[in-house]
This record gives C-alpha cells, structure tokens and sequence, in this order.
C-alpha cells in the first residue's frame, strides 16, 4: 500500500483552509452596509415616500432621514439622476449633532417628462461611501408634450408630388395633392429657392411659410381653397447651442412655454436667401399654433434622399 507523503500535502491544505476563512469572513455586498438606514417621511401635501408619477409643473417634496447604527456619518450626498443621464449631486457636511442622525428635505417643481432617481447616501470621515440603506425614490414626469421626430419635407418640383406641407398637431407630412383634404390642419409649407450667392449658386434654401401668406411662394400650387391656419414662427436661432437647448432644455411642456414666451413669434414665413438660413441644417425656431401651443421645430439636415429628391428632416416638440 503507497503511503501518503504529509509534508507534501500539507501546504495545500493551509491554502485551502486560508481560502474558506477568507471565503467565510468576506462580507456580501449586500449586506456589507447595512448599518445606514434611509427613511421618507409624509411631512407636506406635496410630500412623496416612494416611486411616484406626478404633472408637469407638480410641486414635489422628499423627506428623508438617514441614520447610521456604528459608524459616524461626515457628509450626506443628495444624488439625482434623469432620464438623459444627466446627473446632479449635492454634498451636506453634517454637524456633530448629526453624525448618526440626519434629517432633511429636497423640493423642487416638476418640470421634465420622465424619470428623475434620487439616492441619499453617507460618506465616513475618509471621504468613503458607507451607504444608502439600498434604497432610493424615483419620480416620473408624466408626458406634457408630444416628439415628433425626423419628419421629412422634400423640395417642391413641379410635376412632382412629394410631402412638402406638414401638421404640427398630427406630426403628418402630406404631398400637395394630399394635403387640400387635410388643409385645416396643416401648420406650413415649405419652398426652395437657389444661394445668391455664385460660389454657392448649387446649393439650395430652404424656407418655410403658413398659408395665411400674402404672396404665396410656390406658383404651381394653388392653395387659394384651403382653410388657412394662422400659425406663428419665430425667426430661425442659429446658435451652436440649439440642439442642446431642444434635447436638453425643451424637456416638458411648462420648459418649452418658458423658452417660447421669450422669442418674438410673429412671422408668417422664412425668408433666406443662403443655404445657411431659412430652415438651415442645425437651426431651430419656436412657433405658437391657433390654439395657442408652443412648440419647438429643430432641423437635422438638409441632404437628398436615394431617388435624388431634395428635402429636410426636422424634429418637432409640441405642447399637449
């Protein structure tokens, strides 16, 4: 019989036993912070203490305490991340009174679509994150205004029916021939001319106009039948900004009437006369329907299509 060779094996036992004490005395990570504790409190009427859906314009209020069984707490982090990914963090240093106990309040008015997560966390006096009480309130703003997004217009061309006329309040683009039935809802038109400009003499400009014009612009279309909607645009905003103003700033209803309420919307028309203006690649206008809807119009691009057919592609932000 072959006899076992302890100074051999004895090593690899060491190691295995080192392993399971390592493996038993390692804390889970969901359990590792449990001494803070997070707890909302009903304190007003606009006060929520879980997930909650609320308007556009909604005052919302959180409550919170947060405790620590052993281990004193140096700063309390207000974190709150939205839909976009867009993050915010507030730091509260605590006072010696409040190492363990802290108590405090988030207001704030409801004024984005979507979602809005707020974690309230401890950090020790090495700056380290020693929890939140795996816990965290998320509040959902419901939807105060409709997307429309990437809605193409091409370029009249005689003899051709493309859409060229567009409904803010369907988001629907209708072809000429299309649009006489539907002329009640129809918000604009769009027309093209050439750059004034020799060394641009190619290129074309786009502009917009409501059928309410004086001087209709495009004189093989005869529209002198249609119900004329009197809807209003602001002068186009060239800002290197603009698409973060649409994305980012637009972003309820209550936001887009703020932002609109600021620009003079009065036109009835574009009128560039370079392909840099008018309704220029990465430009944006305001506009105020009949009803009295504000809304925001942004312009992706200006390109042409697999057949050649000249058009521009738009976003559209309208309030409900």
């Amino acid at each position: 019989m072959k006899k076992i060779n302890i100074k051999r094996i004895l090593p690899f036992f060491c190691a295995l036993l080192a392993f399971s004490t390592c493996k038993v005395e390692s804390d889970s990570i969901f359990t590792m912070f449990d001494d803070v504790k997070v707890t909302f409190h009903n304190h007003s009427q606009y006060a929520i203490v879980e997930d909650a859906v609320v308007n556009d314009g909604d005052s919302v209020h959180i409550y919170f305490t947060i405790t620590s069984a052993h281990e004193d707490m140096m700063a309390i982090v207000v974190d709150s991340t939205n839909g976009t990914g867009t993050y915010s963090q507030r730091e509260i240093l605590t006072t010696e009174s409040e190492r363990r106990s802290y108590s405090g309040v988030r207001k704030f008015k409801m004024q984005r679509d979507g979602k809005m997560t707020f974690r309230f966390y401890a950090k020790n006096d090495k700056n380290v994150y020693i929890g939140d009480g795996y816990t965290s309130i998320t509040v959902d703003g419901a939807p105060s205004y409709t997307l429309f997004a990437d809605r193409k217009l091409y370029a009249p061309v005689e003899g051709e029916d493309s859409p060229s006329f567009l409904s803010f309040s369907t988001g629907q683009t209708y072809s000429y021939n299309e649009a006489a039935a539907f002329s009640d809802q129809i918000d604009f038109g769009i027309d093209t001319i050439f750059d004034n400009r020799p060394q641009y003499s190619t290129f074309l400009v786009y502009n917009l106009y409501a059928l309410t014009v004086d001087e209709y612009p495009v004189p093989y279309y005869d529209v002198s039948g249609w119900t004329k909607r009197e809807t209003k645009f602001s002068a186009p905003i060239t800002a290197s900004n603009a698409y973060t103003t649409f994305t980012r700033t637009l972003v309820s209803s209550s936001r887009i009437g703020e932002q609109a309420s600021n620009q003079a919307i009065n036109r009835e028309q574009t009128d560039g006369i370079q392909y840099t203006q008018g309704l220029a690649a990465a430009s944006m206008m305001y506009f105020q329907t009949p009803e009295g809807k504000y809304g925001a119009m942004y312009v992706n691009q200006a390109t042409r299509d697999q057949q050649g057919r000249h058009y521009v592609s738009v976003d559209i932000k309208i309030q409900k």
